[in-house]
Parts: C-alpha cells; structure tokens; sequence
C-alpha cells in the first residue's frame, strides 16, 4: 500500500509540473504584469528605433537571431508564443521578410501590425539597375552568369526565388526614410499608449535629431569630395544610400540579386572601375566572406572595408550598445576613405 501510495504521488507531482509548464508556455508574462508595451521587431533597425523611442515603457524582442540573415530566417514555435502574446509586430514588408505574412496570419486579432515600407517610396530595383547601367552596356554575361541554389562564395544561405527583391528593402540606409521609420512607430505607440504620448515624442525626437545630424555629415563628406565613386565587390543591398547622396558606382553583383553569383565580366568591370579612377576601397557587407572583394582587391591594391547594411547585429554589438546611429558612422568612417 505505501508503495503504491508513493507511486501515485510521484505521478501527481510529474503532471503537476508538466502542467505548469505547459501553461507557462502558454501564458507567459505579459504587459499587463510589468505595465511594459510588448514589441516584437523583425529586424534590427526597428528594434533600435523601438528601444530608443519607448526606452523604459517598452519591452523589445528583436525576432531575427544574431549575425542571421534575415532572408532565410524561419520562425520557431517559441518565437510565434513570443508574438502572440506581444502587443505590436513592427517588420520591414514582403521585400525583406517574406515570412511575415504567415506570421501575421496567425496572429491574434487584437496585436498592432506596422508594416513600415509603406512609409516611403521603394526602389524598384530593376529601374535602378538600368538607372545606373552605362547606356548601351550589357551588364551581365549570359553565358558566364551562373545561379546556386543553395550557397554562394560570400559564405550566406540562399534560394533564388525568395532573393531577387522586385523592390529593395533596405529602405533604412537612407537615413531620411529612417526617421519616417521612426515616426510611423513613435505613432504607434502613441496610439497603443496614449498616457505616455509625451514621453515617446520627445525620445522619438531626440533621435531623429541624431540621424539628422548622421545624414547631414554623410551630406557634407560627399559634397566636400572630389571623387564621388565608390566600388562593391559583394551583395549590394545600397541602392536607397547611392539615391540620398547622389554617388556614382560599380557593383560586382545587380542591385538586390543576391543569388545569382556575379559573372567573370562583373567581377572584371570592377575591377576596372577602381583601377580607372584610382579607388582606394572595395567594399563588401557583413557577416560575409568578402571572397569576390577579396579578389579584386589583390588585382587592384583596395583596400576591404565592410559597408554594414545594418539589418542584423551581433551579440557583442547588442552588449556593446550598438545603434542604427552608430552603425551608420562607421560606415560614415569607412565612406570618407573610399572618397579621399
């Protein structure tokens, strides 16, 4: 009797406990208990702009994990409970997160979406390229210019149809479209919040006082050069950058067509570019390889530097304190060497 009396007891007290974590996953802690706004942001410009914005009144997740690229990401249960009990989903659009829209679509009704490419005018990113083409130039190789499906030499995950954006995404880079950014989820928050209007409105100013003063230093470098050309040997993802400050370039791969390896021909129109107009820099992006920039920068003497799309962000750079701000002046850093 003791025996089974124990054995039922052990029984009671494993499911007591697979029960409450079932409902701890079911029901973690929300808004309601800390007085916090819960924010889910896909990538980390809107995070930034959400934590400056809201500071103390805001919790912020930001959803893509560390050093990923965004294009590849796939939420995991434990991030789709994190957004269901969240009270604002704030992502880039289609263009970027492809995902989102099965995200959304399993959302509970009463949780705030902000889309914010609907703030600005998007590049198309076809336009762009032909924009910038030289007139009559074939830009590409038909028969050198080759697809992977699964990898390319920069060391990222891709597939093809998911990774020729129709418009670019990387609306952030130009630092006027990021205070639209910032004031369509100060906006928000407002609305979700009205109690604190006051206090997002003057953290959503302040900041848009700092980028101000980024994009009128970017302004000023570039006005104050003699050289207006730049050179990029990896995925170019800069189009609305190139747009703000009127720059001249020479990439080795089409405007957002990440997954299409570029051609011998690209790789040497780039090269001559640099060795042209004597350019001291061969930018690529982070968290890649560089293997293409490293390429023309042994055949050209070019310096590598990174030009940080700033979508993501490592884990040390989260712990360091890193900003949408200060990402952008170290591009701003790097920029004024490749204009020198």
């Amino acid at each position: 009797m003791k025996k089974n009396a124990a054995f039922v007891a052990i029984l009671i007290l494993i499911f007591s406990i697979i029960t409450a974590v079932i409902l701890q996953f079911k029901n973690p802690v929300k808004k309601k208990q800390d007085g916090k706004i819960q924010i889910i942001a896909t990538l980390f410009p809107q995070y930034d702009f959400a934590k400056q914005i809201g500071g103390d009144k805001v919790d912020v997740i930001l959803l893509l994990p560390s050093g990923s690229e965004s294009h590849t990401y796939e939420p995991t249960p434990q991030d789709m409970v994190s957004i269901n009990n969240s009270d604002l989903f704030v992502y880039t659009g289609k263009e970027m997160e492809p995902w989102a829209d099965n995200i959304i679509s399993g959302m509970k009704n009463d949780i705030k979406v902000l889309d914010l490419s609907t703030t600005v005018d998007l590049i198309n990113s076809e336009e762009f390229e032909e924009e910038h083409s030289e007139e009559g130039e074939e830009h590409h190789d038909g028969d050198e210019h080759h697809h992977e499906d699964e990898h390319n030499h920069e060391g990222e995950h891709y597939h093809d149809e998911e990774h020729h954006h129709a418009y670019d995404p990387h609306i952030w880079l130009n630092p006027q479209y990021a205070i639209q950014m910032v004031r369509a989820i100060e906006n928000q928050l407002c609305e979700l919040d009205p109690d604190n209007k006051e206090y997002y409105q003057n953290n959503a100013s302040a900041y848009i006082k700092e980028i101000e003063q980024l994009d009128n230093d970017i302004e000023e470098t570039v006005d104050n050069s003699k050289n207006k050309k730049i050179a990029f040997g990896g995925v170019f993802a800069y189009a609305y950058f190139i747009e703000r400050y009127n720059l001249d370039f020479k990439s080795a791969y089409e405007s957002c067509g990440e997954s299409a390896e570029p051609s011998t021909a690209q790789i040497k129109e780039v090269i001559d570019y640099i060795n042209e107009y004597k350019l001291p820099v061969i930018f690529y992006k982070e968290y890649t390889t560089g293997n293409h920039a490293r390429t023309i920068s042994e055949a050209t003497g070019a310096k590598m530097l990174v030009f940080n799309t700033v979508h993501n962000v490592s884990k040390d750079e989260i712990k360091d304190g890193a900003t949408y701000v200060s990402i952008m002046r170290q591009n701003l850093e790097n920029l004024k060497k490749a204009l020198n």
